[in-house]
């Protein structure tokens, strides 16, 4: 489930350190929070199942409610794609990490999952190996920092989703 709201002063009022805070959504039976963020009118929710499925939807089709909501349904979800293993708030532009049980991250661009709607399943995004399953994602930093750094963008040689062994 997914939960959109406004996080202004009044939504969000000051407080004191002894205070505990406001609810931001309730949760369901065993729901628990993947993932919070800020987000702006444009990008996309980025969405990877344990199973190595991924999906990505317009922000916009994430309508804005009340704080302290139960929130929308986010994926359609099945027992062999497996429970969400991470969400991002992330552009057409932006490049991803995903972390796999067996030590192995994988890279690829937002770009390559086709944007979908809301209530469905996703595409395959990394191949598994017999019971290895997705442990996280991330945002592709390094990415960011060389295009600071020489104003042109990463080489568009690399191949996305490529593999890569951990160092140690």
């Amino acid at each position: 489930m997914s939960l959109r709201f406004t996080a202004s002063d009044q939504a969000l009022r000051p407080m004191g350190r002894s205070t505990a805070g406001v609810i931001g959504m309730h949760f369901r039976g065993e729901d628990e929070l993947l993932s919070a963020a800020t987000v702006a009118d444009e990008g996309y929710v980025f969405v990877v199942t344990e199973g190595g499925y991924a999906k990505r939807t317009a922000v916009e089709q994430y309508r804005p409610q009340q704080r302290g909501g139960l929130g929308i349904k986010v994926a359609k979800l099945s027992e062999n794609r497996g429970d969400l293993a991470g969400a991002l708030i992330v552009g057409e532009d932006d490049e991803v990490l995903v972390v796999l049980e067996s030590g192995k991250v994988v890279r690829s661009s937002v770009s390559e999952v086709p944007a979908k709607g809301r209530d469905t399943m996703g595409v395959v995004f990394a191949r598994l190996d017999g019971e290895d399953k997705i442990l996280g994602i991330a945002r592709n930093s390094e990415r960011d920092l060389a295009e600071q750094d020489d104003g042109s963008s990463v080489d568009e040689a690399e191949s996305p989703a490529t593999e890569k062994e951990p160092t140690t």
